[in-house]
C-alpha cells in the first residue's frame, strides 16, 4: 500500500464514512463550523463515529484518525467535540501558541490550515512548523467567501517547493479523483509531504458526498507508490 495519507473531509453520513474507511482512508474530517454546507453537530458526529468503530471491529478494517474542523472556535465547542477526535483542524486565526496550547489541553494532535494562492503564502507555514503536528496547504478562498475551504479550486502545487519545514503537510483545494495523481506527483521528493485531503471534489452538490467518487479518490491516491 502507498505511504500517502488520504483525508476525506466533510463527513455527514455513516455511508460515506464506511466507504472511505473500507477503501483505506487514513483520516475522516467532521466540520464543526456552522456556516459550512458540511456542518455536523457533535452528537450527530458521535453517532457516525460509534457506528464506524463497531464496523471497524466487526469487519477488521483500520479505524481512520478522526478530525474536527474548527474556525476560531471557543473552548466550550472544542471541549464538546474533543472526546470524539484524534485531531483538531484549525482554519481560523489560531496563533502557533494557541495551536500548541489547545493540542496539549485536549490531548489531540493539531492540523493547521495555511491558505495559499502563491509562493508568498507558503512562508506563513514557518511559524507553525513545530507548534502544529500537521500542516494543511489549502487553496485560499475567493474574496468575500463566507467559509475558509471547500470551494473546489486548486492552487499551483509547485509553490510548495518553498516549504522547507519538517512538520508533515497535506495538500488540499480543488482535488478530485482525476487530478489527485498529479497533486501527489508534484510533491515527489518533498520529505515532509504526508498526503492529500478532499471535500468538494467528491461531491455531487455542496455537502453531498458521492460514494463512488469517494472510493475512487482513495484508491487513485493509494495506487501511487
Amino acid at each position: 500500500m502507498s505511504s500517502h495519507s488520504v483525508k476525506i473531509c466533510g463527513i455527514t453520513e455513516i455511508e460515506t464514512a464506511l466507504i472511505a474507511a473500507r477503501a483505506g482512508a487514513d483520516y475522516l474530517g467532521f466540520v464543526f463550523f456552522r456556516k459550512s454546507p458540511r456542518f455536523i453537530a457533535a452528537d450527530a458526529a458521535e453517532e457516525i463515529i460509534m457506528e464506524l468503530k463497531q464496523a471497524s471491529f466487526d469487519e477488521g478494517f483500520e479505524l481512520p484518525k478522526l478530525v474536527g474542523l474548527f474556525v476560531d472556535a471557543g473552548e466550550k465547542e472544542l471541549a464538546e467535540a474533543a472526546p470524539l477526535l484524534t485531531h483538531f483542524q484549525f482554519h481560523g486565526h489560531e496563533s502557533p501558541e494557541r495551536c500548541e496550547e489547545l493540542g496539549a489541553a485536549f490531548a489531540v494532535d493539531v492540523i493547521k490550515a495555511i491558505p495559499v494562492t502563491g509562493a508568498g503564502d507558503v512562508a506563513a507555514a514557518d511559524a507553525y512548523d513545530g507548534p502544529a503536528d500537521i500542516l494543511l496547504f489549502d487553496a485560499k478562498p475567493p474574496p468575500g467567501a463566507s467559509r475558509p475551504g471547500g470551494h473546489g479550486a486548486p492552487f499551483d502545487w509547485a509553490v510548495l517547493d518553498g516549504y522547507k519545514g519538517e512538520t508533515p503537510f497535506l495538500v488540499a483545494g480543488g482535488l478530485n479523483p482525476e487530478n489527485v495523481a498529479d497533486a501527489i506527483a508534484a510533491q515527489k521528493g518533498a520529505a515532509a509531504f504526508l498526503g492529500v485531503d478532499v471535500s468538494s471534489g467528491v461531491e455531487t452538490a455542496p455537502g453531498k458526498k458521492d460514494l463512488d467518487l469517494v472510493g475512487s479518490f482513495v484508491s487513485n491516491a493509494k495506487a501511487l507508490g
